[in-house]
């Protein structure tokens, strides 16, 4: 019997081979432990993420990375993906940490174009592992 890898480590070793992947990845480690406390101790964190239906967009989004054919869903019982993003930035800054305030600062436009852009986690690996990183300055 052959064993898939995880979830996770199946999308990490597709960022490992790119230099913005690697960088993704960094960023992912850094702040996913303090994200995940948010998401479920926080209260204004837990409520946005609930109102703007964060665990169904979430499972639509990895579900799109297995299947070829399968594409996630922008709207969710009329909260669009970009609405999700957005609330869920705001919210974040208000109650994380200013490494957080920062990082969302500086990413956060970068999410919502390739959120725009793409259909599928596949496609939104596609467009990392293709695309250079941008030299910000300040």
């Amino acid at each position: 019997m052959i064993m898939k890898p995880r979830k996770l480590e199946f999308f990490e070793d597709q960022l490992k081979g790119s230099p913005l992947g690697r960088e993704v990845l960094q960023i992912l480690r850094t702040h996913a432990d303090e994200v995940m406390y948010l998401v479920n101790k926080n209260r204004p964190t837990m409520v946005c993420w609930q109102r703007n239906q964060g665990p169904r967009f979430i499972k639509l989004v990895v579900d799109s990375g297995f299947e070829e054919d399968i594409d996630f869903l922008k709207e969710v019982n009329g909260v669009t993906m970009e609405a999700l993003i957005l609330q869920m930035a705001e919210v974040l800054q208000d109650n994380g940490t200013p490494e957080l305030k920062r990082t969302i600062g500086k990413y956060a436009s970068t999410v919502l174009k390739i959120a725009h852009e793409t259909h599928s986690l596949r496609e939104v690996m596609k467009k990392i592992n293709n695309t250079q990183i941008p030299q910000l300055h300040g």
